[in-house]
């Protein structure tokens, strides 16, 4: 399946780079009845993209950018004529790779406002039309680069439905694999009972040819459940190798579907996890007999004809409930893997060592919680976070009201050790981003004269 590649004509790119930094069009400004033609988005050597609640009837949200020298700008779409446009409707944005980013809307960008009339087959059905609502949104790569963007947009199998037309990816958990190629899954907004989870493939080695394959699908309705633990339900090699609802597992090579228990004997469920260099999947389950159980760790291998699976470590346990979410979390710290099955267990990456932890380390899989390199951060209040150490699994608390913050954005950065959040600062009434280490010391790096960030990403 093609995804279109909006081609960024160089004298585009060069022209809206010598404009003046706030010579932003609004939708219909200066551009006669032509209607432009969108080519890009102005991020190159973006530091944070920020959203902010809009002055104007046209948005609820501003998006502005923080350029790494500093300059605070607009975030525009770029034309062919390499005019400016303000952004706005944009629903999500994340930074999924070195290369790419993800913008999400609800309906395919317009660059100015037209007045549609519905059209009519020839039976006086309703055909399709942008001025239709889409009904599984709308996503676009940009390259960080280049600036140019490309839409997603083909045939694929949504739930029930053979669909041709835009649909929205889920940036929040995005994989590379080595060749470049992308995985993502349907936005998690648009989940339910006729739409479940599906992974999408997304081949990124000809930029002039972009392809879509459909990759993997939950076919269980445990998504449906324990919203408040996080769970894996997409895990991908580096060589493209998938564990996929609790069970399934589809190699690299060809699209041949195995089980857990085909790995691991007596297992029914389990979860997969990556090495810290992402080369290697590994299985974990609870396995054996009645009365003679295990959890045991499994690592796999494709040679190109299939999968073969070796025992690495394995540890008795009396906790056994066949459908129950066996939840992993990467120790970077230690490079180690946590595991929660009933209880928590520790398995060593370097000597493949797995032995039972004391600690209470529910707070690691619960969704308010957030990992960096050293610490886990969990926000049980509106400013209170607990943290707890990757280094002994201590415990501390910080109350970011003491430092005057009103908290309203967190986040992690991969390979980094601080835990980045932005808030605003009460004793001058401005907005901050800033960085807690894993000893709940605060540093303040931006300063914005703005009184709410509704949302930030920062770039890779």
């Amino acid at each position: 399946m093609n995804i279109r590649n909006l081609i960024l004509f160089g004298a585009a790119i060069f022209m809206a780079a010598c404009s003046d930094e706030e010579g932003i069009d609004s939708h219909n400004g200066g551009n006669g009845n032509d209607s432009p033609v969108l080519v890009g988005l102005n991020i190159k050597d973006a530091k944070y993209i920020y959203g902010r609640e809009s002055n104007t009837r046209s948005s609820s949200v501003q998006y502005r950018q923080i350029k790494k020298d500093g300059t605070d700008m607009i975030l525009g779409w770029i034309t062919e004529k390499g005019d400016t446009v303000e952004v706005s409707d944009i629903t999500n944005i994340w930074d999924i790779n070195e290369k790419y980013l993800l913008v999400n809307t609800d309906s395919p960008i317009k660059l100015e406002e037209e007045e549609h009339k519905p059209q009519y087959d020839e039976n006086g059905n309703t055909l399709i039309g942008d001025y239709v609502a889409i009904p599984f949104g709308v996503s676009y790569l940009i390259d960080k680069q280049t600036e140019s963007i490309f839409e997603i947009k083909g045939h694929v199998t949504i739930g029930d439905y053979f669909y041709d037309g835009y649909f929205a990816l889920d940036g929040s958990k995005a994989i590379t694999d080595k060749n470049g190629n992308i995985y993502m899954s349907i936005d998690k907004s648009l989940w339910g009972e006729s739409v479940k989870p599906k992974l999408f493939k997304i081949h990124t080695q000809d930029q002039s040819d972009l392809k879509i394959e459909n990759y993997a699908e939950i076919n269980s309705e445990d998504y449906f459940y324990n919203e408040d633990m996080k769970y894996d339900w997409f895990v991908v090699n580096s060589q493209g190798t998938c564990f996929y609802d609790k069970r399934y597992i589809r190699p690299s090579s060809g699209t041949r579907q195995y089980t857990i228990g085909q790995f691991i004997k007596g297992s029914t469920y389990g979860a997969g996890f990556v090495s810290s260099d992402k080369n290697d999947l590994y299985l974990t389950a609870i396995g054996g007999q009645e009365n003679d159980r295990y959890l045991t760790i499994t690592k796999l291998s494709d040679n190109g004809n299939g999968l073969q699976g070796e025992e690495v470590a394995g540890i008795a346990t009396y906790f056994y409930e066949p459908n129950y979410k066996i939840c992993t979390l990467w120790n970077q710290f230690k490079n180690s893997t946590i595991i929660w099955a009933g209880d928590f267990y520790e398995f060593n990456m370097d000597d493949y060592s797995l032995t039972k932890i004391d600690a209470d380390l529910w707070g690691f899989f619960q969704k308010n919680s957030y990992t960096t390199t050293t610490a886990s951060f969990i926000q049980n209040s509106v400013d209170k976070l607990n943290i707890v150490s990757l280094r002994d699994y201590s415990t501390k608390t910080i109350d970011l009201a003491n430092e005057g913050i009103d908290l309203r954005n967190i986040y992690t950065m991969e390979g980094s050790e601080f835990l980045y959040f932005s808030g605003f600062r009460y004793t001058d009434s401005q907005s901050v981003i800033g960085t807690i280490d894993e000893n709940g010391n605060v540093a303040i790096s931006e300063t914005l004269p703005v009184s709410t960030i509704t949302t930030i990403i920062q770039i890779k």
